[in-house]
């Protein structure tokens, strides 16, 4: 690492969650790890005193209407909008199980809740319960903010990517992607315990974002939309 300041990306995957942070400055490293929580994250974040942390999952969950960020996002990702599910909402957030957070969607919104998004809920809670409201603020050391893997790929490429991230070539067009950013990504990608590649590469993509978040570059979708908990609904690109 160089000792510009610090940023990571943050995704779930079945190990837990990847982190992968760099320094702010263009082309340096990336380092990779997994951590059991998102509470152990958010205190190594804390302990390397980072600038910026983008984290792959909803924070603020909308009430009645569908979010602002999520629209905008589908529309910014045109042939690939399929890849960002509809944030569920704050009334399903403690449901017990599906059929449950299905009923609370239908009642609160008038629509369902599907079960990818369902799915989502136990990280959600988990992001949740570690950061506040006031961890998603400009002014906040290090700053959480709610990426969009896909998003964030769309607008490093100026196009969404056009294969998916599960499949060889997908990941391959990612890879080309972050590659110029980060010099230690090449065509040999990386290997850790606990995640796979495209966890991985969802990671650097979040922390290329936490790069512009720590510029004042970075885009915002649904910049002004707040939950009824007080978090904001944006998503940074």
């Amino acid at each position: 690492m160089s000792n510009a300041p610090l940023v990571a990306g943050v995704d779930a995957a079945k190990g837990g969650w990847v982190m992968a942070i760099a320094a702010t400055t263009p082309g340096s490293p990336v380092e990779f790890s997994v951590w059991p929580s998102f509470a152990d994250v958010w205190a190594h974040a804390r302990r390397q005193a980072l600038s910026a942390v983008g984290v792959d999952m909803p924070i603020g969950l909308p009430g009645q209407n569908l979010r602002q960020s999520d629209i905008q996002a589908r529309e910014l990702l045109r042939p690939r909008r399929s890849s960002l599910f509809w944030t569920p909402p704050l009334c399903a957030l403690n449901a017990a199980d599906h059929a449950e957070a299905n009923r609370l969607s239908k009642e609160n919104t008038g629509r369902g809740l599907s079960i990818q998004a369902f799915h989502l809920l136990p990280k959600v809670r988990e992001v949740r319960a570690v950061l506040t409201p006031e961890d998603l603020s400009p002014q906040a050391q290090p700053q959480a903010a709610e990426v969009h893997p896909e998003t964030s790929f769309a607008v490093l490429a100026g196009q969404p990517m056009s294969v998916s991230k599960r499949q060889p070539a997908g990941q391959a067009e990612r890879m080309a992607a972050l590659a110029p950013e980060f010099d230690n990504l090449g065509p040999a990608p990386p290997s850790l315990p606990g995640a796979t590649l495209d966890d991985l590469l969802d990671a650097a993509a979040a922390a290329w974002t936490a790069r512009r978040m720590a510029a004042g570059t970075a885009m915002t979708l649904g910049p002004e939309e707040i939950d009824a908990t007080g978090y904001p609904m944006a998503i940074w690109a």
